[in-house]
């Protein structure tokens, strides 16, 4: 038995309007995928900045004179110059830094602690928060 066709071929209004709100609400959950991806890379590049910051200083103080005024006596928390430093698209950061002469027992062998946390809250995907970096290393001074 032949069936005849009824002329209805295609999709009904109904179908039409399910299929668009299943792409719609894909759409969407793509769009909010894309702000947690922009949130995440501006994050990102503040921790890295932060990161960044702590490394060249704690180099810098690397780099300095065995014999050098900042190795005589403990420092706590003091002011590191150029602080604060800002990074464009990073963010402004205080560092501070403290130095310790006697590490372990060991007189002159100074452990050097480099700290940048931003001035204001920054963004991050849970939500604006304060971006910190620490580095320590250890010198010895004579």
């Amino acid at each position: 038995m032949k069936r005849e066709k009824s002329g209805q071929a295609g999709f009904s209004l109904i179908e039409l309007l399910v299929a668009v709100v299943i792409l719609a609400v894909g759409l969407l959950g793509l769009a909010e995928l894309q702000v947690t991806a922009i949130r995440a890379n501006s994050q990102s590049e503040t921790m890295l900045a932060a990161a960044t910051i702590a490394q060249g200083v704690i180099e810098e103080i690397a780099a300095m004179s065995s014999d050098d005024v900042i190795f005589n006596a403990d420092v706590a928390d003091a002011t590191w110059t150029g602080s604060p430093i800002t990074v464009e698209g990073g963010g402004t950061y205080d560092i501070t830094y403290d130095v310790q002469t006697t590490y372990q027992g060991v007189t002159n062998l100074c452990l050097i602690t480099v700290r940048v946390i931003s001035t204001g809250r920054l963004m991050q995907v849970g939500g604006n928060r304060e971006r910190r970096a620490v580095v320590s290393t250890v010198k010895l001074a004579t």
